[in-house]
């Protein structure tokens, strides 16, 4: 099973968190005075990640969930616990194992499917039924692809509210220098810019950059160029599926970026951060990754776009996107108090941005048109160029299979994007290589 990847901190560690959880237990005993007559409020725990920037997103979470607790006319109270990325997992993990679970938490991408298989998800249907019943809008805010992501057993175990998208931003002065005057529809003039871009740059500035094989980002790299192959890691039953000629036209892609110089030659071992630093020092005419902070660069910030999205041989033009869902635990002992909070939350949830600040993309398609993201030229191009042609990270898949936790955890595809920026890679021995470690490892799952 998917425990397999789950590791325990040391004694110290596990120490420390469970007092943390037992301190969140004891928040749970509040008192609440009415007049004369003392009601013991129903308390619940939302832990949230931390999402956004230190100084902006804290203060406006909090802000929201107090508007909660004097809003709300059921007695409910919320007492919000932030959460950081550092060991988050084992946090996690031991708050369930040891029955002190939160009540309600945003998380990582698998999670709330990762806890519905371990039977410590609670079903989110009953909001989803209430927003039928009430013709709420919300319904139609919302793709299908990632509505229905979190779908389990034929229940909503999470509910989406953030989107984390994967594009090429290029340089459009880059661009005029190379005489180029529209963007690349297909790979194939995709490498003819890059042409271009080669023989007009100084030899220090290259077409393209992106992580590779340095951090758990290149394999977010391999993933963008599948799925405008219409490809993924795995087939549409979430099963490995490395080994097809899609997957071939890929790697031979990233083949071509490589011996054509259109990469610099250490790609293989960059990090995020490497391919990042590139081009912000305006070594590289493209990026390939996430939304980038360019408030410090100024002169790029005005000169760069989101190139549309490019379709490879046997593909369609796509980007993708991870979906950030929110969720609640089967231990709690207020399911109705979980399902009134998370159901506003998700109501009310736009000064997350505004206020917040988060750098990611709302996943109701009516927050998109507010100032806050229409004055941005990242987010506005982002919301007109690749949402509209979006699928999630599993593609494929409609939904979020177990064994992705593997595939997330391990990074096992990525070994392809690695081989693959050599000189004359076996291909067929690559993809055989990587199929036979995933289906190892769904094979744990099969048990």
């Amino acid at each position: 099973m998917w425990k397999r990847v789950c590791h325990f901190g040391t004694v110290v560690f596990i120490l420390a968190v469970l007092a943390l959880l037992s301190f969140a237990a004891c928040q749970k005993k509040s008192d609440t005075t009415a007049g004369d007559n003392k009601q013991t409020a129903r308390e619940i725990v939302f832990w949230d990640m931390m999402w956004g920037p230190a100084a902006s997103y804290p203060p406006a979470m909090r802000t929201l969930v107090e508007r909660f607790n004097a809003e709300n006319k059921d007695n409910i109270h919320v007492t919000l616990q932030l959460i950081p990325w550092d060991n988050f997992y084992q946090v996690f993990l031991t708050a369930v194992t040891s029955n002190s679970a939160p009540d309600v938490a945003t998380g990582a991408f698998m999670q709330p499917i990762q806890y519905a298989e371990m039977g410590e998800g609670l079903s989110l249907e009953p909001i989803v039924e209430q927003w039928k019943k009430e013709n709420n809008p919300i319904l139609n805010d919302l793709s299908e692809a990632v509505f229905n992501l979190y779908l389990y057993e034929g229940q909503h175990y999470g509910l989406p509210w953030n989107l984390d998208t994967r594009q090429i931003m290029y340089r459009t002065d880059y661009f005029e220098q190379a005489g180029i005057t529209k963007p690349p529809a297909d790979w194939n003039e995709f490498l003819d810019v890059c042409e271009k871009l080669k023989r007009a740059l100084p030899p220090d500035v290259f077409p393209i950059v992106f992580p590779g094989g340095g951090d758990y980002n290149g394999l977010q790299s391999l993933i963008t160029f599948l799925v405008q192959n219409d490809a993924g890691v795995t087939d549409v039953n979430g099963r490995p599926d490395y080994t097809n000629p899609k997957v071939t036209e890929v790697l031979k892609f990233i083949n071509t970026l490589y011996v054509k110089g259109y990469v610099p030659d250490g790609i293989a071992a960059y990090k995020g951060s490497d391919a990042e630093k590139l081009f912000q020092a305006g070594k590289a005419a493209m990026y390939s990754h996430g939304m980038m902070e360019l408030g410090d660069f100024p002169n790029i910030d005005a000169n760069a776009a989101i190139l549309p999205p490019m379709s490879g041989p046997s593909g369609t033009a796509k980007y993708y996107t991870w979906v950030n869902g929110i969720g609640a635990f089967s231990q709690t002992k207020d399911p109705q108090a979980c399902y009134s909070f998370i159901k506003w939350l998700l109501e009310n949830e736009l000064s997350l941005w505004t206020s917040g600040l988060l750098t990611s993309i709302p996943a109701r398609i009516s927050y998109r048109s507010d100032p806050y993201f229409t004055n941005s030229w990242q987010k506005k191009q982002v919301s007109e160029l690749a949402l509209p042609s979006i699928v999630t990270v599993v593609y494929p898949s409609p939904n979020i299979y177990l064994p992705f936790s593997v595939i997330e955890g391990e990074a096992m595809p990525m070994i392809g994007l690695v081989k693959a920026c050599a000189r004359n890679p076996d291909y067929e021995a690559i993809q055989r290589e990587v199929q036979n470690i995933m289906l190892d490892a769904w094979a744990e799952f099969d048990r």
